[in-house]
């Protein structure tokens, strides 16, 4: 469980995302483009890159659907504890005690749901509507994904869905049973 507040390494923002099933095309042409990237630009060394790619979400949101905020808080409430207070921040932030990032994130009233950084839901609100969903599962315990993938296929119930998972370098529709268990079985693999 969390102590109220869910602290990410920065670089960990949006790593894993939702995005309306419509941005099926553009969410795999960017996946494709980072895939390709991460080839190209790796260190000699094989440790990190000469260059990033930066994700290019879809041009197709959530607020295109019109999936209302309040129905996607109504859905995931029951499935995995709201928790208010959500920081991104570089490594050295992330200590107890430590000083404030200045250019970090620190939300204290965010759309978010989990069990700590190792699992969550992030929704972004854009007024009474979603802009974008993201999650994160490395490390989850079984009974942590388990309440993730309800969590994917409530929001998937109320606006067709697909994961772009760039830890993964996947693409797939939450409603697709045979991807999602295979998702699934990939995170869990990862988390064991």
């Amino acid at each position: 469980m969390t102590d109220g507040v869910i602290h990410i390494h920065e670089d960990d923002w949006g790593m894993r995302n939702l995005y309306p099933a419509t941005a099926e095309d553009e969410a795999q042409d960017d996946m494709a483009r980072a895939t390709e990237a991460g080839e190209r630009t790796r260190a000699p060394d094989g440790q990190g890159w000469t260059e990033m790619h930066v994700i290019q979400p879809p041009k197709t949101d959530f607020t295109d659907a019109g999936l209302p905020l309040a129905a996607v808080v109504a859905a995931l409430e029951p499935l995995m504890p709201r928790v208010h207070r959500f920081y991104a921040t570089i490594g050295s932030a992330m200590a107890e005690g430590a000083e404030r990032d200045p250019l970090g994130s620190y939300l204290e009233n965010a759309v978010c749901f989990g069990f700590g950084r190792s699992c969550f839901v992030k929704v972004e609100p854009k007024g009474p509507l979603v802009a974008s969903i993201w999650f994160e599962a490395s490390g989850a315990e079984p009974a942590q994904l388990t309440a993730l993938r309800a969590a994917l296929l409530a929001i998937d119930a109320l606006a067709p869905s697909i994961i772009a998972d760039y830890w993964l370098d996947v693409t797939g529709r939450v409603g697709d049973s045979a991807f999602l268990d295979s998702y699934f079985a990939e995170l869990a693999g990862a988390a064991s």
